[in-house]
């Protein structure tokens, strides 16, 4: 009895079972076949996607063709281009190293010629320092020589007015025994024999010795002239005598002159020249005459002068 209970329980749970399967079955059937016919839209339109994108895709295949073989035409151009370009490049290359050695060459030349400048510049600089110092020089000289010239003219002033006052103190001596000239900026007193000695001899008379302390007397105011005594003598005799002759009347001169004036002896000099100094021809006696003289030669004094000089 209850095998046959639990079978009849079975049976109808089995039953019930299976209804409520079919039902799952036929909403589930219902389901998949509107997902079947979503699908099927969805794949109808997908092919008719897939057409339009064919299309659009052979179109854009044929474009893409077209741009590709425009780009190989323009590699191919590109490639030639680079091509001349690389060999352009490479003269230019080769010019731009050739210009460049060049223009080391050119700086290696100037360098040379800015070192050569250089010296030039630094041998200028010594240059205008050596023309600097010898312009300071030229005028320190030209001063000088303006101060020598200067004193030369007051040199020749004074002589002048020293020959003029010797001329006013012996103008009472006659031309012939006595002249008074100026020579190489000296003054001359030349006095014959005749006026101051007897022929061989070497004392001085009164004339004489008159004649030359009047001309001392003008020499003591004068301190600025040395004093030189010469006595001279014709060709006649013994050259040695003629020496001895002209050196002592000389020195009687000095004799007189120290004697009879304040001259100091340190500004008088007496030499004898014997007949080696004539004045005129010794082959007439009046060019002997001439030639037998005393000669007292006023030397101005040059010290101041050799200072300026020697500056």
């Amino acid at each position: 009895m209850n095998k046959i209970l639990i079978l009849g329980i079975s049976i109808i749970t089995l039953f019930s079972s299976c209804i409520v399967t079919k039902k799952k079955y036929d909403e589930l059937n219902a389901k998949n076949r509107k997902s079947i016919d979503s699908l099927d839209f969805i794949l109808q339109k997908n092919r008719h996607d897939y057409k339009i994108l064919r299309y659009v895709f052979a179109d854009d295949a044929k474009m893409k063709d077209s741009m590709l073989d425009s780009l190989d035409v323009l590699v191919s151009r590109l490639t030639k281009d680079t091509t001349n370009l690389s060999i352009s490049l490479n003269e230019a290359i080769k010019e731009y190293e050739s210009e460049r050695n060049k223009l080391v060459e050119i700086e290696k030349r100037l360098n040379k010629k800015r070192l050569v400048i250089d010296k030039l510049n630094n041998e200028q600089k010594k240059k205008k320092k050596e023309i600097d110092s010898l312009r300071v020089s030229l005028i320190e000289k030209e001063k000088r020589l303006s101060q020598l010239e200067n004193m030369i003219d007051k040199n020749k002033t004074e002589m002048n007015k020293l020959k003029k006052i010797i001329n006013n103190a012996l103008k009472g001596f006659n031309g012939s025994e006595l002249n008074v000239y100026q020579k190489d900026g000296k003054i001359y007193v030349a006095m014959e024999e005749k006026l101051l000695f007897k022929t061989g001899s070497s004392s001085i008379n009164e004339k004489g010795k008159d004649a030359i302390i009047k001309l001392g007397k003008i020499l003591e105011a004068n301190t600025d002239t040395e004093i030189l005594i010469e006595g001279h003598t014709d060709n006649v005799g013994e050259d040695k005598y003629n020496w001895k002759l002209s050196t002592q009347r000389a020195l009687s001169v000095v004799y007189i002159l120290t004697k009879n004036t304040k001259i100091k002896p340190k500004r008088i000099s007496a030499s004898g020249r014997g007949m080696h100094k004539p004045v005129a021809d010794n082959t007439s006696e009046a060019g002997k005459q001439k030639n037998r003289r005393i000669e007292i030669i006023l030397i101005p004094k040059l010290d101041s002068l050799y200072d300026i000089m020697n500056e």
